[in-house]
C-alpha cells in the first residue's frame, strides 16, 4: 500500500499561560489542555487510488493530509507512505513569501529531489503549465492573488512527477480555464496509475473523481468505503443537522452561476407534460419532459448537461448527465442549443420538488454553470404506498 495510516492520533497541546511550559518541564506535572484533531485513524490507499476526504471544517482533514505529507508527526500511530510525494496545502505552504515565484519553484524540484541537471527543465515546465508571465515569475509570491499563487504551487507539485499526490482543496482556487486544466492533469496522474488524496467541499468532484472516501468528523473517521456511499451519508447528516438548526437555505430559488467566464450558461429551464396543462402539479406515472436552453458564450466548447430531480430544495431523488451515456459525445453549438430529457413515467409519490440543471465540461467534472432548484413543482399521488418512489410489487402469499 503506497500510504498506509495506521492508529494514529495526533493531538496539540494548548497552555493557559506561558509560564506552564517552564512549570511542566521543570516539576514533571501537566499544566496543559490537549486538543485531539485525530483519534484512531486507520486507512490505507491502495497503488493507482484516488481516495477523497470529506467533512466540515475543522473536522481534522488538513491535519490528516500534513501528516501523509510530512509535514508534521502523528503523536500516537504510524503514517507510512511509499514514493516521491507532491503536495497541495493550505495557501502559502511550503513557499516563501518574499522571494520570487522562480526561487521559490526552484526551491520546490530541490526538495522534491530534481537534480541540477534536470531543474532548467523542470522549471520550463512549471512556468508553462502556470502560464504567469516571466514578469510575475520575477516578483516576491507576497504580491500574487490567490490565484496566482495557486497556479504557481499546483504547477510546481505535479511536475515532479509524483507517485502520490495530495491535493486539498487546490481545484476550487483560481479562474475556471485554470481549474479545468488543473483537473484534466489530476485526471491524468489517475489514470497512469499514481496514488491521490483529494480533500474537497465539491462532494460532485469526490464522487466523479475518487475510487474510495472516508468522511472525518470531530477528529473521527465516521465511515470509509465505496465514495457514492460515503457522500450519501455525509448528505444525510447535513441534511439532518440543517433541519434541526432550521436552515431554510433550501428554499426553492433560482441561484444561477456566479463565473463570469464560464463559456455556456443555463439561460431557461421548462418543465412539461403532455398530459397536464399546469406542469406544476403532476400525477405519479404521468410522462414528463425537462427542456434546457443553453446559451454558448464560446463557439465549440464541448459541454455536458446534468438534471436532477429534488425533494423539498435539499435531497436529490434522481439526477443524470449526458456524460454518463458512452454513447453520448459532448454537445458543443454556436450561439444557443435546446437539449431535452424524457421521463415517460413519473415514479415519485406525493411531495415537493424541483429540478437542479448543471453544465459540465467535456469530462463531466468541472461545472460551468448552474440553476439549482429552479421550476419547482407539486405531485399528488391517488398510491396508498407511501415513501418518495413507488417501485413495482407483487406480494406472495
Amino acid at each position: 500500500m503506497p500510504v498506509r495510516i495506521e492508529q494514529v492520533s495526533k493531538g496539540y497541546r494548548f497552555y493557559r499561560k506561558p509560564i506552564d511550559r517552564l512549570r511542566e518541564l521543570l516539576f514533571r506535572s501537566t499544566h496543559h489542555q490537549t486538543h485531539w484533531a485525530l483519534k484512531d485513524i486507520n486507512i490505507s490507499v491502495g497503488r493507482g487510488e484516488t481516495f477523497g476526504l470529506i467533512g466540515e471544517n475543522g473536522a481534522g482533514k488538513s491535519t490528516l493530509l500534513k501528516l501523509v505529507a510530512g509535514t508534521c508527526g502523528p503523536t500516537t500511530g504510524t503514517v507510512s507512505v511509499e514514493g516521491k510525494v507532491a503536495a497541495l496545502l493550505e495557501l502559502g505552504a511550503g513557499f516563501h513569501p518574499d522571494e520570487s515565484g522562480r526561487d521559490n519553484a526552484y526551491l520546490m524540484g530541490a526538495l522534491s529531489g530534481i537534480p541540477a541537471s534536470r531543474m532548467e527543465e523542470y522549471y520550463r515546465s512549471v512556468a508553462d503549465f502556470s502560464e504567469l508571465s516571466p514578469e510575475a515569475l520575477e516578483r516576491p509570491v507576497k504580491t500574487y492573488s490567490s490565484g496566482m499563487f495557486m497556479r504557481l504551487a499546483f504547477a510546481s507539485a505535479t511536475a515532479v512527477d509524483p507517485d502520490v499526490l495530495i491535493i486539498d482543496e487546490a481545484l476550487s482556487v483560481g479562474d475556471m480555464h485554470f481549474q479545468k486544466k488543473s483537473l484534466d492533469r489530476t485526471m491524468a496522474f489517475r489514470d497512469q496509475g499514481r496514488t491521490i488524496l483529494f480533500c474537497s467541499h465539491n462532494l460532485y468532484q469526490v464522487r466523479s473523481l475518487c475510487n474510495r472516501a472516508a468522511w472525518i468528523h470531530q477528529g473521527r473517521v465516521m465511515a470509509i468505503g465505496e465514495s457514492e456511499e460515503v457522500v450519501t451519508a455525509y448528505e444525510s447528516y447535513e441534511r439532518e443537522k440543517a433541519a434541526q438548526l432550521g436552515d431554510r437555505s433550501g428554499e426553492l430559488a433560482f441561484r444561477p452561476s456566479t463565473l463570469s467566464v464560464a463559456p455556456v450558461r443555463v439561460r431557461e429551464v421548462t418543465l412539461s407534460s403532455e398530459d397536464s396543462q399546469n406542469a406544476a402539479i403532476l400525477d405519479t406515472f404521468q410522462p414528463i419532459s425537462v427542456t434546457v436552453k443553453v446559451e454558448c458564450l464560446q463557439a465549440s466548447v464541448p459541454f455536458h448537461v446534468g438534471i436532477s430531480i429534488v425533494r423539498s430544495g435539499k435531497e436529490n431523488i434522481f439526477g443524470s448527465s449526458t456524460h454518463f451515456d458512452s454513447a453520448s459525445p459532448p454537445l458543443t453549438a454556436d450561439g444557443s442549443r435546446i437539449v431535452k430529457m424524457h421521463l415517460p413515467k413519473l415514479n415519485l409519490l406525493s411531495g415537493q420538488y424541483s429540478l437542479s440543471i448543471y453544465l459540465l465540461d467535456d469530462s463531466g467534472l468541472q461545472v460551468y454553470d448552474m440553476a439549482e432548484s429552479v421550476c419547482p413543482f407539486t405531485v399528488h399521488s391517488s398510491c396508498r404506498e407511501f415513501g418518495v418512489t413507488y417501485i413495482p410489487y407483487h406480494w406472495e402469499l
